[in-house]
């Protein structure tokens, strides 16, 4: 085995990782997409934060962040409607953002939810390492929490 051979299998590993997300991403929109507590809110816009990665594998977060935007774009239908929130999300900030974006906007569509998308690691008793794609819908006006789920990637 020679020095070059451990990027290379990182890398790969990764773009798989990057791959499978991808996909359970789109599965858990759906998914959020067919709940009936997000259903009656039609017409909402979603305000999308960035992907935060609290994993040990480097992401490009901000391509997954645009994917989500794209494929929330085209999976609502027009029932729903998504923007990119803000850029910083982390956990200490995001209510008092999400309020901020209470104030007057130039567009005419000012979210009233935001989409925070994290993903997880954890490794089970059997030193197995599962990535999990935690979703959270949350309502801007009362801070409250909407529709959670967490996702296994496959």
């Amino acid at each position: 085995m020679g020095c070059n051979d451990a990027p290379t299998q990182t890398i790969s590993k990764s773009t798989g990782l990057a791959a499978d997300i991808v996909n359970t991403a789109r599965g858990a929109l759906a998914s959020m997409l067919e709940s009936p507590k997000i259903q009656q809110l039609q017409g909402a816009v979603f305000g999308v934060l960035n992907v935060a990665n609290n994993t040990k594998q480097r992401l490009d977060t901000e391509q997954l962040t645009e994917i989500l935007l794209k494929t929330l774009e085209e999976s609502a239908h027009g029932k729903f409607f998504a923007t990119r929130a803000f850029a910083d999300n982390s956990a200490d900030h995001t209510i008092g953002k999400a309020r901020e974006l209470q104030t007057p906007q130039p567009s005419s569509k000012k979210p009233t939810l935001f989409l925070d998308t994290s993903i997880i690691q954890r490794t089970s008793d059997q030193h197995t390492t599962n990535y999990i794609l935690a979703l959270r819908v949350v309502k801007i006006s009362t801070g409250l929490e909407v529709w959670s789920g967490e996702f296994l990637t496959k």
